[in-house]
């Protein structure tokens, strides 16, 4: 590669490096700018339960309570179940069979979330309501189990991967100590492999934060913590649901329009706070 190239190239990398924090930057004026009302006029009373916009009642505890259960229905389902899928791909299925297997779990990412919620509706709602016997399936535990779906491929690649590429001496050094498979797997392989599993939990855990549109068709939307607090089959509401159905029916520049801005804003801190801390781990596990 010839020198001009290379300037080329490194001054490539610096613009996209300081174009990618400059768009952050103003996202990050922007929403605080939008939300500033919101916090200046409710204050703490902002992280309240009443939600009445005619009343200029906003709490939005009910909301980080349905993003949070949400979000640990979802990682409570995807990562076993993740952790057990690609082991079964990466390591009981023969070779020949594992990129077709890979490939259509990987194309599963690809699909508009849009599709997903529409899924949930026909079958998981339906679903959930049958089985418990609920006047309506559209709760938080169904908007946890499609979520859990939507970031299986994400778990599932990551893991495989991580899994795939461990050097085939540790599983012959195993084999040459006696261990069976199932040995192998869980006391060689899993350890080696705990930190990647780690990464892909977080990316998950990003992703899922973020979702929208699937969880708005499937979480009921009622800004309430259920009684008790444990009670996942009731309908709940999620910072993401929120902001899908009244962002756009609130009047620009009043109360609500800042409220729901600040809550976007909130849930912008969120997403960034696990990006950086997943991008610090995989950079200090890459020095060890």
């Amino acid at each position: 590669m010839s020198a001009s190239q290379n300037n080329i190239g490194k001054c490539y990398v610096l613009v996209s490096t300081y174009l990618s924090i400059a768009i952050v930057a103003i996202i990050f004026v922007v929403l605080f700018l939008s939300s500033y009302d919101a916090f200046a006029n409710i204050g703490w009373d902002l992280f309240s339960l009443e939600w009445n916009p005619s009343k200029d009642k906003f709490g939005i505890l009910s909301m980080i309570y349905g993003t949070v259960s949400v979000t640990f229905i979802a990682l409570g389902i995807s990562v076993p179940l993740g952790i057990l899928t690609a082991i079964f791909i990466s390591e009981i299925i023969p070779e020949k069979y594992r990129l077709y297997i890979k490939s259509a779990i990987e194309l599963l990412a690809g699909i508009p979330s849009i599709i997903y919620g529409l899924i949930g509706i026909a079958f998981f709602s339906a679903w959930v309501s049958s089985f418990f016997e609920l006047p309506t399936g559209r709760t938080i535990l169904t908007a946890g189990i499609l979520l859990s779906i939507m970031i299986l491929p994400t778990i599932v690649t990551l893991i495989e991967d991580a899994l795939h590429n461990i050097p085939k001496k540790y599983r012959e050094a195993s084999k040459g100590l006696g261990l069976y498979q199932f040995e192998t797997i869980t006391k060689t392989l899993l350890p080696i492999a705990k930190k990647d599993i780690a990464g892909a939990v977080l990316l998950a855990l990003g992703r899922a934060l973020g979702e929208t549109m699937a969880v708005m068709l499937l979480i009921g939307s009622i800004d309430r913590i259920p009684e008790p607090f444990y009670n996942v089959l009731n309908p709940g509401q999620t910072m993401t649901s929120k902001l899908g159905r009244e962002i756009g029916e609130s009047a620009f520049g009043s109360l609500h329009f800042s409220t729901l801005n600040a809550i976007g804003f909130l849930l912008f801190l969120i997403v960034i706070t696990v990006t950086i801390i997943t991008q610090l781990y995989f950079k200090k596990e890459r020095r060890l």
